[in-house]
This record gives structure tokens, C-alpha cells and sequence, in this order.
């Protein structure tokens, strides 16, 4: 019964101490820093001017920190792109499988909806 316990309490613990170490990981992401760096009066926002200067330092340095946030690898950070730099905006840089996955039922679910 013993035993019983220290395994219960210590997955109990483990439990506790999994999710903290996971938004320990996404403080230190590369959203976090981004926003630790541009977002200058920490607002928690994107202003226009903040975004201005994640514009200038990525056309300075196009292979820098920014880079992945180029999900078109056109060169150029579109707003949409800036819009995912904001933690919580709901998509990582470059959409990911979930993000095109998510599109392309969308648009069947669109698609049989003209048919009906």
C-alpha cells in the first residue's frame, strides 16, 4: 500500500511539474523573444511603429532570427506574417500541416455547401 502511495504522489508531481516546463519552453520561443525585443512598450501588441523596426531588421538581416517568419520565403514580412509573431495568435510561423489541413476542410466544407 505503501508503494501504492509514493507512485500516486509521485505521479501527482510529475503532473504538476509537465505543463510548467512547457510554458517555460514557449517563454524562451522565438515569439517570446521577438516580442521581448520589438515590442518596446509592452503592450502585448505589435504597434505600427514596433513593426516597422521588425521590418528594417529583417530586410538587414534576412537570414536572422526573423527568417522564420518568412512562411512565403518571399523575402518580406507580410502582416499576416507579423501578426503570428504575437504569442497566442493561434498558428506558428509557415501555418504547419494542422494550419493546411484546417484550410483545405474549410474549403470542402465551403465547397459542399454551394452544392446543397
Amino acid at each position: 500500500m505503501k508503494k501504492l502511495s509514493v507512485l500516486i504522489a509521485s505521479l501527482s508531481l510529475a503532473a504538476l511539474v509537465a505543463p510548467s516546463t512547457v510554458f517555460a519552453a514557449k517563454a524562451d520561443g522565438p515569439k517570446a523573444k521577438a516580442m521581448q525585443k520589438y515590442d518596446t512598450n509592452k503592450n502585448g501588441k505589435l504597434d505600427a511603429d514596433e513593426i516597422a523596426a521588425i521590418r528594417k531588421d529583417f530586410a538587414a538581416t534576412p537570414e536572422g532570427d526573423l527568417k522564420r517568419f518568412d512562411a512565403d520565403k518571399d523575402g518580406k514580412l507580410s502582416d499576416e506574417e507579423v501578426a503570428k509573431i504575437v504569442p497566442g495568435s493561434g498558428t506558428k510561423a509557415g501555418g504547419g500541416k494542422k494550419a493546411d489541413t484546417e484550410k483545405k476542410a474549410d474549403e470542402k466544407k465551403a465547397g459542399d455547401t454551394k452544392k446543397n
